[in-house]
Formats: structure tokens, C-alpha cells, sequence
């Protein structure tokens, strides 16, 4: 801490310590999970579909595949 701040005191040395450990547990704040959109799920399903009939129409259900991949992705504790 010396090199960082030589002007500190030694309890603002202390609380900086302290700061920067909370900070590396994650205790400090939370990230937010990351959620994937309907546009997104829709793009993606998009971008990857193949049909032979140009005029084949596509279905899909946006958000019910957003909000499906979003639990699969959170885990066996959300599933509690």
C-alpha cells in the first residue's frame, strides 16, 4: 500500500486493504446474471435456419425460448 498511496494514513491504508479484499470475494457487489433477449433467441434462430421453400413461414416463439434457455443457463438452484 505504500507505493500506491504513501500519503495515506495507516487507517485509510487499512480501509483501502479492506476494500480491495470485499472487492476480490465479490462481496462487494453483484453482478447481475447475464439474460438472453427474445430478439436475441429470435436472431440467433434466424440466422441459423435453413428452409427449402423460400416462402416457408417460420413460428417462434420468442420469448417462451428466451426465457427457457435464460433457466437452463441459471441452473439446478433455480430450479428449486
Amino acid at each position: 500500500m505504500n507505493t500506491l498511496c504513501p500519503d495515506l494514513s495507516a487507517s485509510g491504508k487499512r480501509r483501502m486493504v479492506n476494500q480491495i479484499l470485499t472487492l476480490s470475494e465479490g462481496k462487494g457487489r453483484s453482478i447481475p446474471p447475464k439474460q438472453i433477449t427474445e430478439a436475441q433467441v429470435v436472431e440467433m434462430v434466424w440466422r441459423n435456419m435453413q428452409c427449402i421453400n423460400h416462402g416457408c413461414p417460420l413460428l417462434l416463439f420468442g420469448k417462451q425460448l428466451a426465457e427457457e434457455i435464460n433457466e437452463f443457463f441459471a441452473g439446478p438452484a433455480s430450479l428449486l
